[in-house]
């Protein structure tokens, strides 16, 4: 018996009209591709949570797919839907950026892969007398090995769904940062949401905020994460922001596919503040204590410069205000199943 089924397509602007057949043990999937990119397929046997990228696939899939009208994807005798009733699948064909994607329930989040490498940290654009950066100086090499980071800031929906509460002051849309957090409330989240999935989160490192805000490997180096035009196309900041805060993902990502790197709500990171050195640094954790963490990336009060890739705060820990939030990072996609 032929079954003939619609999926859903992610990424619209390159991939479009996807279906998929199912003869027996035979599956085939067809879509269209407007322009050449790698390809994945994750499938759902509920409608809600969906797999890693599938393997033994075969045709339009992999790395360097050429762009084309009804491209084929096929499988035979696909473990993932072995027994299945056929009516209850639905199949993802998406754009393969690597992103590692979390479930906390019926609600999902993705983690961006940054490629691990070496860059200048620092104010590598001085701005003149107008603002003082010192505290962004010396200018000093970093290198960091392969990590995933939160493609968008902490949400209220996932903060809710960890925590059964809601501290932020802006509410109204679970699409919002989460903010009013502390440091150390943090760090009550984080542990909550490992345990709940079984994945290893922690806050970033000042150094791969840092990284990862400039775009890793894929920098342009500008003094904005992402900006290569306008800087209100990419960062919710004093200027356009009206005085609160925006739902995640509504501006352009930066190079790496990040959302809000710039302005929205700063982000606690996992260092205590410490003046910069000039010697080269591999992973570097920050001092083993202190008085103050660092806060990065600027908020939706900021002054342009304040969303600056190379900006440095910092806060107590102890205290949250409703322009502090949080972005996450995992070291690997090791899983506890424990």
């Amino acid at each position: 018996m032929l079954l003939l089924f619609a999926c859903w397509a992610v990424q619209a602007q390159q991939v479009t009209d996807v279906s998929f057949t199912l003869v027996n043990d035979s599956l085939a999937i067809h879509y269209n591709l407007d322009s050449k990119a790698d390809i994945c397929v994750r499938v759902s046997v509920d409608g809600i949570h969906y797999t890693p990228p599938l393997r033994g696939l075969e045709g339009a899939v992999g790395q360097n797919v050429k762009p084309g009208i009804g491209l084929t994807i096929t499988a035979y005798k696909l473990p993932e839907i072995r027994g299945v009733d056929s009516s209850s699948l639905s199949f993802l064909v998406e754009v393969d950026d690597g992103a590692l994607l979390v479930y906390v329930g019926d609600l999902s989040f993705r983690m961006m892969p940054v490629e691990g490498g070496s860059f200048v940290m620092g104010c590598t654009h001085p701005r003149g007398e107008k603002h003082t950066y010192a505290d962004e100086l010396p200018l000093h090499k970093v290198s960091l090995n392969n990590y995933y980071i939160g493609q968008f800031e902490v949400t209220q929906a996932l903060w809710k769904a960890v925590m059964d509460e809601n501290p932020s002051k802006w509410t109204g849309n679970d699409s919002l940062p989460v903010e009013q957090v502390s440091w150390n409330s943090a760090q009550i989240f984080i542990a909550r949401l490992s345990q709940l999935t079984g994945y290893k989160f922690r806050l970033p490192t000042e150094a791969e905020w840092e990284y990862a805000a400039r775009g890793g490997v894929r920098s342009h180096n500008t003094p904005y994460p992402g900006v290569r035009s306008q800087m209100w196309e990419t960062c919710w900041y004093g200027g356009n922001s009206h005085g609160h805060s925006h739902p995640v993902g509504q501006l352009l990502p930066n190079e790496l596919g990040l959302y809000d790197m710039g302005g929205n709500v700063m982000e606690w990171c996992q260092d205590w503040m410490q003046p910069y050195t000039s010697s080269p640094q591999t992973s570097p954790q920050g001092p083993r204590s202190g008085e103050n963490r660092i806060l990065r990336g600027g908020c939706f009060n900021s002054p342009t410069w304040g969303c600056s890739v190379f900006e440095r705060s910092w806060y107590l820990p102890e205290y949250g205000y409703s322009y502090f939030g949080l972005r996450l990072v995992l070291d690997n996609a090791e899983r506890d199943e424990e």
